[in-house]
This record gives C-alpha cells, sequence and structure tokens, in this order.
C-alpha cells in the first residue's frame, strides 16, 4: 500500500472536519452574498428587456423574445437623457475634485493636531452624518435661492459638497492617523515645510482613502435624487435620477423603459468602479480602524 493510499484512509482529525466544516459554511456564506447582491442587478436587467407585456405577465421569469428596444427608445424618445448625463457629469466631477482637496487637507490637520480646539472642529465636522437630510431640506433651499443658484449646476455642486464633507473626513481622518509621523520628521529633517510634506509625503500615501471616497463620492453624487429635486426646478438643469421619473406616472408606470435607463445611467459609475476597486478595499478598512 503506498503512502497516499494510507493516508487516504485514515480517518481524518477532529480539528480537521471542524475546519472543512467551516470552510464549507464560509463558502456557503459567500454564495448567498454573492446570490443577495447579483439579484437587484439580474432583475434590472430582466426587466430591461422585457416588453410592457411580459412584465405584466411574469415578472421574473426570462422573457421569451427579449429586446434591446428598450434602450433605442431611451435613447431616441427621452429628451432628457443627453441633459441628464451632461449635467451629471458636470456637477458630479467638480464636486468630487473639491472634496479631494478639501476633506484632504481638513482631515491631515484635524489627525495631526490633538489640542481642544481640533477636537472641537473635528466633532463639528462629523456630526454632520447625524443630521438627516429633511432637516435641513428648507434651509438649504433658501440659502441657495438667496444666491440666485436655483437650478443652476454651481448650486448642485455648493450643495452636495457641503453634504459629502462629514463621511468624507470621518473617513480620511481615520486612515492619514494610520500614517507613520516618521516620514514626516524625515522630510522635515531634510527642509521641507508643512505645506511640501502634505502634498509630497502625505497626500501620495493618502491615495488608496481618496480613490475610495472618489468612487463613493461619485456614486452619491451621480445617484442623488433628493437633493436634485429641491434644487433642480427647471427641465434644462435635470440631472440622470430627474430624467428618469418620466417613466413614472399618475396612472402608469414603463417599468421596462425605466430599467432601461437605469442600466445606462449605471455604465459609468460601474467601469469607474472596475477600474479602481483594488483600491477601495485597503481604503475602505484602513480609514476605518483609526479613530
Amino acid at each position: 500500500m503506498t503512502v497516499k493510499a494510507a493516508a487516504a484512509k485514515r480517518p481524518m482529525s477532529a480539528s480537521a472536519r471542524k475546519a472543512r466544516n467551516l470552510n464549507i459554511l464560509r463558502i456557503a456564506a459567500l454564495a448567498i452574498i454573492v446570490i443577495i447582491v447579483l439579484i437587484p442587478f439580474y432583475i434590472s436587467f430582466l426587466y430591461s428587456i422585457k416588453t410592457h407585456s411580459d412584465i405584466s405577465l411574469n415578472r421574473l421569469a426570462w422573457p421569451q423574445n427579449p429586446t434591446l428596444d428598450n434602450y433605442r427608445r431611451v435613447i431616441n424618445e427621452n429628451k432628457y437623457v443627453g441633459i441628464g448625463f451632461k449635467n451629471s457629469l458636470l456637477t458630479t466631477i467638480p464636486t468630487v475634485v473639491i472634496l479631494l482637496f478639501a476633506t484632504s487637507m481638513a482631515s491631515y490637520v484635524l489627525a495631526r493636531n490633538s489640542g481642544p480646539f481640533y477636537k472641537v472642529m473635528y466633532s463639528i465636522f462629523i456630526s454632520g452624518v447625524l443630521v438627516p437630510f429633511q432637516c435641513i431640506m428648507l434651509p438649504l433651499y433658501m440659502n441657495i435661492y438667496n444666491l440666485g443658484l436655483v437650478s443652476t449646476n454651481l448650486g448642485f455642486i455648493l450643495a452636495r459638497s457641503g453634504l459629502q464633507v462629514s463621511i468624507s473626513v470621518l473617513a480620511i481622518t481615520g486612515f492619514v492617523k494610520g500614517i507613520p509621523r516618521e516620514l514626516e520628521q524625515a522630510a522635515a529633517i531634510d527642509g521641507c515645510g508643512k505645506f511640501g510634506t502634505f502634498w509630497r509625503i502625505v497626500f501620495p500615501l493618502m491615495m488608496p482613502i481618496n480613490v475610495t471616497q472618489g468612487v463613493l463620492n461619485t456614486l452619491y453624487v451621480w445617484n442623488d435624487y433628493s437633493t436634485a429635486v429641491v434644487l433642480l426646478r427647471d427641465d434644462s438643469s435635470r440631472t440622470l435620477p430627474l430624467a428618469q421619473i418620466i417613466y413614472f406616472g399618475e396612472n402608469m408606470s414603463e417599468l421596462n423603459l425605466a430599467f432601461a435607463f437605469f442600466m445606462l445611467a449605471m455604465l459609468p459609475v460601474l467601469v469607474l468602479y472596475l477600474c479602481t476597486q483594488r483600491f477601495i478595499v485597503s481604503g475602505i478598512m484602513s480609514g476605518a480602524v483609526k479613530g
């Protein structure tokens, strides 16, 4: 009898069986999570290739005659598609860039100073996470209205930048606390000032959390409906979420066209996520372990 055959007949130890069972449970749990995550994407794509009658007959069954005509109709018939994409790009990109630089510098200062003033400022910054949008909806509209920026991209950029500051500062400050101070001390010995130390040493090391926050902020701004419906009153200022609501009428909803629109609107953010996913997990974990 060979050694491999003898090992195969040898009874498995209790620890080996426990490890195998745990591995099976881990794989099963991951499979369930993947299925739960993919179900909304499956339903969205399924509805986007169905006709209106197919949705009424059987909502979750694969259509007998799948069609891409819904995508053609969305592009050709919805006059707000082009307007929505243009306004979403013109508001999302500046907002993400403003947050990138403003919150990075603010978080660095808050992370590297522990005096009472900085602790109070940090508390004020992150307290915005606890405030529901409904509580500030009216004051936000009144302030933007008084500035004459209602239904403008600039007004929306200012509002969304302010709304995202709290969560961005919370995540980035925790990440900066994990960057060794010795690097900054070495730069100071070489004659580098605070400004140069931040941009040459610290800011490049913040790439994982900055990319993570960039993707999350892009997602929040790109899909924002609440702020857009309050501030963007004119048809010419509609973003993509506002361009989609034309498919939901008082007496009828065209779900097949709405989901086709949703799939098209999701593509830019999905591509961005796939291109930056290697930074996202490390950025989230690093920003979460420091307080």
